[in-house]
């Protein structure tokens, strides 16, 4: 066989599969980008739930909501965050029961610090938390005139 028609072999193979493996890391990178979106979205819902219970812990809408963004998490985020979460939830539900000596139950402050810690860890951002200064507090605002 000629050279001329060898090289021209090659050189199409070689251009048929650097076409192929581009479009298997871009296809690749895309279904990551679009995990990474849906996971914030979820991750948004979740904490706007807990905000909600935060400024309105008995409203029924503010739970059925806060239980739904918790399943769902359960679904698309990782392994740690899920334990996170599911930590979280525990010690939640024992503070609403009272205590032996009737103070309520217990403080939830270390499990969310550590739920968010995960979350933000599963989400890759490009900076790195400092879990002995991390401190996170629940924010709601009550409207003036609500009770």
């Amino acid at each position: 066989m000629d050279t001329t028609v060898q090289v021209a072999i090659i050189a199409a193979a070689a251009s048929i599969i650097a076409a192929v493996v581009g479009f298997v890391f871009n296809k690749r990178a895309e279904r990551a980008d679009a995990l990474q979106e849906r996971m914030v979205n979820h991750y948004r819902e979740l904490l706007c739930a807990l905000s909600d219970l935060a400024v309105d812990s008995a409203d029924q809408s503010c739970r059925h909501r806060y239980a739904q963004a918790v399943n769902t998490i359960a679904l698309v985020a990782p392994q740690d965050v899920v334990s996170c979460l599911m930590r979280f939830q525990n010690n939640v539900t024992s503070s609403n029961r009272p205590s032996s000596s009737g103070q309520g139950g217990r403080n939830y402050q270390p499990e969310l610090n550590q739920l968010l810690l995960e979350i933000r860890r599963s989400l890759n951002l490009p900076f790195e938390d400092d879990p002995s200064t991390f401190d996170i507090t629940l924010v709601g605002i009550k409207l003036r005139g609500e009770v």
